[in-house]
């Protein structure tokens, strides 16, 4: 048996696209304006953790798909149902409704309604538990960013 015949490469090009676009992020973070916030972490830190926590993800994959194939990935037993087009609509609205809210509503509302949006879109039949949540995870993640780094995000109603 060659080595030849092991490698897949279908695998191994999504593989070198993730570590390319790992790369991508880690490099265009060095262009992102140095400022500390309050807890001393500047804008920079996120992009570089998921930057080079793709490239990490697909090295791994990359090597993998060279020495056999990608481990642990489910076996397809062609029982796949239809897709859900009802879904697909309703989390492709929650995305639109996002970017068009955003600027006049705010961050906090505009990404609960994404939430309960996508929520619903995969299958949630409990609203007002997505909404509480999505308000709780929103308000936390606006403040962590404008508070903890320093951003500037659309306050909506609730700004000053």
């Amino acid at each position: 048996m060659s080595t030849q015949a092991r490698i897949r490469p279908g695998e191994l090009l999504i593989s070198l696209a993730l570590l390319a676009l790992g790369t991508f992020v880690v490099l265009e973070t060095g262009g992102i304006a140095e400022t500390q916030g309050y807890s001393q972490i500047g804008p920079r830190l996120f992009p570089y953790l998921i930057g080079t926590g793709l490239s990490v993800c697909g090295t791994w994959l990359a090597w993998q798909a060279l020495t056999g194939g990608w481990r642990n990935v489910p076996q397809d037993d062609g029982t796949h149902a239809a897709p859900d087009r009802m879904a697909f609509v309703v989390v492709s609205a929650g995305v639109l409704l996002h970017m068009v809210l955003i600027a006049w509503a705010g961050f906090i509302l505009a990404s609960a309604l994404l939430f309960v949006l996508v929520a619903r879109g995969f299958g949630s039949t409990r609203p007002v538990r997505d909404l509480v949540l999505a308000l709780a995870l929103s308000t936390a993640a606006y403040f962590l960013f404008t508070h903890g780094l320093g951003l500037t995000l659309p306050a909506g109603p609730f700004g000053g």
